[in-house]
């Protein structure tokens, strides 16, 4: 079946991870120059906080863990969309989960969407015709006068299949 809304939406969330990641690496960075921290200092004493530069490394550190194993999740789970859609989206909402503590909250949105999508999408193989238990049950019924009773239902399987290929070409056919 064919996946691309969800792969899209996982892609897109990754990428904006991946962008968020390197922006907080970048702040990582700069904390150990000296103008930052006066900027940073002036920052805190005219808002009146009262946060070590420590503290701010510390958090920036602990948020780029959780980014990151986000991240990691997100990526594997795309990979494992096409072959395995459960543990794709498994992988894809513990992401999402994830990344509340990394306050990614766009990518948790969208890892939450495709992983729903994946869960609530079925692919054609596992889809059972319902319809089709009950002609099964009494074709079984039947075994006298064969003949006659396979031509009228290799009739109706034909019409079936017909009927069924008409359903898959055509989406607004339920």
């Amino acid at each position: 079946m064919n996946r691309k809304a969800e792969r899209i939406l996982a892609w897109i969330a990754n990428s904006l991870s991946i962008i968020y990641l390197l922006f907080i690496v970048l702040c990582l960075f700069m904390i150990n120059i000296p103008e930052f921290k006066e900027v940073f200092n002036q920052m805190n004493q005219q808002q009146g906080m009262e946060m070590s530069l420590g503290t701010f490394k510390s958090s920036l550190t602990l948020l780029t863990i959780y980014l990151l194993i986000a991240l990691i999740l997100g990526v594997i789970g795309t990979f494992l969309i096409k072959k395995n859609r459960v543990l794709a989206a498994c992988l894809l909402i513990v992401a999402a989960i994830t990344s509340i503590f990394s306050t990614n909250l766009i990518a948790l949105i969208l890892w939450l969407i495709a992983g729903i999508m994946l869960f609530v999408k079925r692919s054609k193989k596992n889809q059972l015709d319902e319809s089709n238990f009950p002609k099964i049950n009494e074709q079984r019924e039947q075994p006298e006068n064969k003949t006659s009773d396979h031509k009228q239902t290799k009739h109706n399987f034909d019409e079936e299949n017909k009927l069924k290929r008409k359903k898959d070409d055509d989406p607004y056919i339920y």
